[in-house]
């Protein structure tokens, strides 16, 4: 049984306290059980305590015939406090031998506290153009609910070559102000910006002791918010050291395909950047 904790203290929320209890059972030398219940926090940040950003024209059906139109900012908030969040974990590990073994947790994440935004009242701006502002000020009225689970296994079937696989499931359930979701990705829209699954699979094999090939294949689901589709991409890594502390390497990522998006920004504004493939070599000395 171990218990612990973590205080912290910032400028904008004070002491920040976040335990972690963590209970261990092994009833034999094959079989391992463990649950944990942790509290953490998210402080705020600049941005949240005092930005002040034009997001962009307010669009709503019925308001496009105004000949002023409405502009959104957004504003931080002194009184934004820390997001919370409540972990439950259970997990259990299975070692069918030296060479083999699997492991298994699953999670439930209780989300207090988070990041929403609400309206304000309607503005004109003084100067030209003429504009009405119109406000979108960040509170901490949402709340989340995820659960998932990771499966994880690892073997040698020779000495000489391991591999090792993973995958992991996410489900998300948010309560936010549905009409700004759409301005505020990152909580309103979480659950469409994660993927739901991911896959991993590893390969490490050794020709000899001065020769080694890596491979690593994932699989990422799609990401509906961005438009991303679903992707499956590799990684591999030949080595080869002709003496000790010396090793000299060549790599390729992303061999399956010329590029792929994995990311968007939320807030700034910025043409969407992809990942290309790529090929390098190197060496390194260690000393």
């Amino acid at each position: 049984f171990t218990l612990g904790t973590r205080l912290g203290h910032n400028d904008f929320s004070g002491l920040e306290i976040q335990p972690n209890a963590r209970l261990m059972w092994t009833p034999n030398e094959k079989h391992s059980i463990w649950m944990s219940v942790s509290r953490a926090v998210r402080t705020p940040s600049r941005a949240e305590n005092d930005v002040t950003n034009t997001v962009g024209q307010f669009d709503m059906p019925g308001l496009s015939v105004l000949p002023i139109p409405i502009l959104i900012t957004l504003q931080g908030n002194s009184s934004f406090n820390s997001e919370k969040l409540i972990a439950y974990e259970l997990g259990y590990r299975h070692q069918f031998s030296p060479q083999a073994s699997i492991d298994i947790a699953g999670f439930i994440n209780d989300y207090s506290q988070l990041r929403d935004l609400s309206l304000g009242a309607l503005s004109l701006r003084t100067g030209l153009p003429q504009q009405f502002i119109l406000p979108a000020l960040v509170n901490n009225k949402a709340s989340a609910l995820t659960y998932g689970f990771e499966v994880s296994t690892d073997w040698k079937p020779l000495n000489k070559w391991r591999l090792q696989s993973s995958y992991s499931y996410l489900d998300m359930h948010i309560s936010s102000n549905d009409l700004l979701k759409r301005l505020d990705p990152t909580t309103g829209g979480a659950d469409k910006v994660s993927p739901q699954h991911q896959l991993s699979l590893r390969s490490n094999y050794d020709f000899s002791e001065k020769l080694q090939l890596n491979l690593w294949m994932r699989y990422i689901s799609k990401i509906a918010f961005y438009d991303i589709p679903d992707y499956v991409t590799m990684d591999a890594k030949l080595a080869f050291k002709p003496v000790k502390n010396v090793e000299l390497f060549l790599v390729g990522q992303n061999l399956f395909s010329e590029n792929h998006r994995e990311f968007v920004a939320d807030t700034i504004p910025s043409i969407p950047s992809v990942i290309p493939r790529g090929i390098y070599v190197g060496a390194r000395w260690q000393f």
